[in-house]
């Protein structure tokens, strides 16, 4: 993020956005250079287990089109910073 914004932080909401990236360019290298809609789709969901590092594996489907389960608690503060809910 520094290198297109030094100003920018990361939060949840670019972790968001980083993993959709990585799940589309994933899709577009399976799909190959046949792509179309039909081969991106196929592609995207031939995905399973995708490790990306965060310790939820992504995986999509036919059926299954949220690559991931894995929740992390958050709540926007009155400044409206995103912080991690501290359940303890």
């Amino acid at each position: 993020m520094r290198k297109y914004s030094s100003e920018a932080e990361p939060n949840f909401t670019s972790l968001e956005g980083y993993l959709d990236a990585l799940l589309l360019a994933e899709g577009l290298k399976r799909a190959g250079d046949n792509l179309n809609t039909d081969t991106l789709i196929d592609a995207l969901e031939s995905i399973k287990g995708l490790d990306v590092g965060t310790g939820a594996p992504l995986s999509l489907g036919p059926s299954q089109h949220q690559a991931s389960h894995k929740v992390w608690g958050t709540v926007l503060d009155s400044a409206g910073h995103y912080r991690e809910l501290d359940l303890e």
